[in-house]
């Protein structure tokens, strides 16, 4: 089966492409002429050059293909409208185009951010109203309604994923490297976190099951997950104790408005970030996906993250 898979390049696309190959698909990877193509290098692959928000090269990118895999997203900007150029109108013509060439399946990369956050002691899930609270999960929202309009045209499937992490993640290594100091800012409550190879391997299954166009699922590890929790799985893998630091909303967001400030590119660590750190819960529950994908996450914590922590380690990054 003929496969693209935007953002081939990216910490998940990367790891993506590499499952599908060695699944035996015949791999598209759509990219961006100045992307680093380091992870994906040797790779038994075929390139091709584009821009989501560029329909001519999108265009091109879905034509003769069977099912796409959007991971392609912004999750770093200083602009609403940069948010929205990308993830909603990127993918809405990406979506368009993909059905006017007759994919048969496309599966979206979300995230719990599209659904927002609910109430300490509550789980999200399918049925959760979506409520987000920063311009990122607006704009995924937006994204998902777009897709789902297409349902009729071709198979649709959307996933919600938490925090993902292994190894080449930077978005998560500010605070892999906390941990290495020996401290923990503790900015919220509790949440759900995903190892990037289980994150993969439920967008695989997302493909290959007879399930409903318009498909929504939660995936996650199944476990929840608080700051404590993090410092004690720290500690098993390194054997080193950290110490927890409670940072106020305010000060968080003073600091993180500063830190975009500063910087001449976009960061991670920016205001529209902070609103979702401070919040109470991002717990998920991947009881649908369990039930009608086969879903069964092989990574917990503590396996996970000792491999991302000795990967870190060896690349020099941590």
């Amino acid at each position: 089966m003929k496969v693209l898979v935007t953002g081939a390049n990216g910490f998940i696309g990367s790891h993506l492409c590499e499952f599908l190959v060695k699944k035996g698909y015949q791999v598209r990877g759509m990219v961006r002429k100045t992307s680093n193509r380091r992870w994906i290098e040797g790779l038994n692959m075929e390139l091709v050059y584009g821009d989501l928000n560029e329909p001519g090269s999108v265009k091109e990118a879905v034509k003769g293909m069977a099912a796409v895999f959007h991971t392609a997203a912004v999750v770093r900007a200083r602009r609403r409208e940069d948010f929205l150029k990308v993830n909603y109108q990127g993918t809405k013509g990406l979506a368009e185009q993909a059905a006017d060439a007759g994919v048969k399946r496309l599966v979206l990369f979300s995230s719990v951010a599209a659904a927002g956050p609910v109430r300490t002691g509550e789980v999200l899930n399918e049925k959760t109203e979506p409520r987000p609270v920063s311009v990122y999960g607006q704009a995924k929202l937006a994204a998902e309604r777009a897709v789902l309009e297409l349902k009729q045209r071709m198979g649709v499937v959307v996933l919600r994923l938490p925090a993902v992490y292994g190894p080449r993640d930077r978005d998560g290594l500010l605070l892999w490297r906390a941990l290495n100091r020996g401290w923990v800012p503790v900015m919220g409550g509790t949440f759900s976190l995903i190892y990037v190879a289980d994150a993969v391997k439920a967008a695989v299954l997302a493909l290959e099951k007879d399930i409903p166009s318009g498909s929504v699922y939660f995936i996650s590890d199944g476990a929840c997950y608080s700051y404590e929790r993090i410092a004690e799985e720290w500690r098993k893998i390194t054997g080193r104790k950290v110490r927890l630091v409670r940072v106020p909303f305010w000060l968080g967001f003073i600091f993180s408005r500063l830190n975009s400030w500063l910087r001449r590119e976009a960061t991670i660590f920016n205001p529209d970030k902070a609103r979702e750190l401070w919040q109470k819960c991002w717990v998920c529950s991947d009881e649908k996906a369990r039930i009608e994908l086969g879903f069964v996450p092989e990574y917990n914590l503590s396996r996970g993250g000792a491999i991302t922590v000795s990967w870190y380690k060896e690349k020099g990054w941590m």
